[in-house]
């Protein structure tokens, strides 16, 4: 104990004291460490979802990227509410109250849940037809969707569970059971698709693994020996305020990531529409763009605004504003030139990075290489607006940070794919994602200097 509270005397210490430019380092370095597992797990399912799928599984894979998405704006939703309400209980000595919280959330994320579950079931074909999927791969799309709608529930409450076990100090057991669900997805994708030759369906069992093992975490909260928080069947009488407060904390969080869906829905839609005969064609070149080239990327900008994060926080609550300004100027400084130099490698090696996510399809390579050397030219413009969104967090301006959060995915990305698309057709969807980014941009550094000249002007 003497030890925990010596080593929180010395991150405070280190927070408040350290040079800013190396804290800044310190903890990207640190949050890219964490990242690299996530990075070579999206490398690995490239791998063999580009080699074992094709050009047509890889277009069904992008369809079902759309329910991921949702599957992460929910998670997102009772993610960030429910361990909200909890910590806030625990922090006051309730614990009965947290208790009650707890569960309450946990039956309200699995009725939900199911609800969301049993429509995308029920209605996968239209839903399907509505993310963008294509005559050509409507079958195995539904399919894939179909099958994923069946673990859904479980992948919203793990993770729900696991948020929340960051909260009741269980983080080591959080940390394996991602780990192990990791592990297990990855084994399942390539047995799956190479073995058993389930194929897109394969791959929908994979997204509800890679995430529906958490859910084993809910034993951890049955029984009253392992926690403090217990489920309750009493609890299934929901109680409205307790509920409300949920969804009030997580809502701009369920906002942010719905945002890629919305993007995905409309960029899968257009690319089908625009392309005619090669629409299937051009919706598996998203895949592979959106799916692995972009996800890489925005983990990189990640490790940034992660890294910011807890420097920003600490500082605001210490009204420490020149540190707090720096901290801002300094990580988007390292941000910007990080991924310039990501862009330039990206841009020069476009060929060999698409043929090794998509297979041995010769028009699926020669597609997605020319469409990666468009879309990637002003990524490192556009993903700013993800580190001033977890600033503005830190520093408790809730409105702004949902702005800043859409900013780049629905706000700029979906009209102008609209307006370009229809002007230019399938090259105009690429570009309008460059000029997005660049506005983004544009929009992110203005508000950075806004924010740095309010600063200035605050008493130290």
């Amino acid at each position: 104990m003497a030890e925990e509270v010596t080593a929180a005397v010395e991150e405070e210490r280190e927070l408040a004291s350290q040079p800013i430019p190396g804290l800044v380092r310190k903890y990207t370095i640190v949050t890219g460490q964490g990242m690299l597992a996530q990075i070579i797990m999206v490398v690995l399912e490239g791998l063999v979802m580009g080699w074992g799928l094709g050009a047509h599984g890889l277009a069904c894979v992008s369809i079902i990227m759309s329910v991921e998405y949702i599957n992460l704006a929910f998670g997102n939703l009772f993610g960030t509410g429910v361990p909200a309400v909890v910590g806030n209980l625990l922090g006051a000595g309730d614990i009965k109250g947290a208790s009650k919280a707890f569960s309450q959330g946990f039956w309200l994320t699995t009725i939900v849940s199911v609800l969301l579950a049993v429509v995308m079931a029920v209605f996968t074909e239209p839903i399907c037809a509505f993310f963008g999927a294509t005559p050509d791969i409507m079958a195995d799309t539904v399919a894939g969707v179909r099958t994923f709608a069946v673990l859904l529930p479980l992948t919203v409450i793990g993770q729900m569970i696991t948020a929340v076990m960051r909260v009741d100090e269980k983080v080591q057991i959080q940390a394996n059971l991602m780990t192990v669900s990791a592990i297990v997805a990855i084994c399942w994708l390539a047995l799956s698709t190479f073995v058993l030759k389930f194929g897109v369906m394969g791959a929908g069992v994979y997204y509800g693994l890679s995430i529906g093992i958490w859910a084993i975490g809910i034993f951890w909260f049955i029984g009253g020996k392992k926690s403090q928080l217990q489920i309750s069947l009493a609890d299934l009488k929901l109680d409205l305020a307790i509920c409300g407060q949920i969804f009030k904390i997580g809502f701009p969080f369920f906002l942010v990531q719905g945002a890629t869906f919305i993007f995905n829905t409309v960029a899968n839609s257009l690319l089908g529409s625009l392309g005619g005969d090669m629409g299937s064609l051009y919706i598996a070149a998203f895949g592979v763009i959106n799916g692995y080239i972009l996800y890489i990327t925005m983990m990189v900008a990640q490790c940034f605004s992660y890294g910011l994060q807890p420097i920003a926080a600490f500082n605001a609550g210490a009204k420490a504003w020149a540190r707090l300004k720096e901290t801002l100027s300094c990580t988007l400084k390292y941000q910007v030139v990080t991924l310039a130099l990501v862009t330039v490698a990206l841009w020069l090696a476009a060929t060999p990075v698409c043929a090794f996510f998509a297979g041995s399809d010769p028009a699926l390579v020669e597609v997605a290489a020319n469409a990666t050397r468009t879309v990637i030219l002003a990524v490192a413009l556009g993903y700013l607006a993800m580190t001033m969104s977890m600033y503005f967090q830190a520093v408790e301006k809730v409105g702004v940070a949902t702005f800043t959060g859409l900013l780049r995915y629905v706000i700029c990305s979906v009209p102008l794919m609209y307006l370009l698309g229809n002007m230019m057709g399938v090259e105009g969807v690429w570009i309008a994602l460059v000029v997005a980014d660049a506005i983004t941009g544009i929009i992110s550094i203005a508000l950075a200097a806004h924010e740095s000249k309010r600063l200035s002007g605050l008493p130290a």
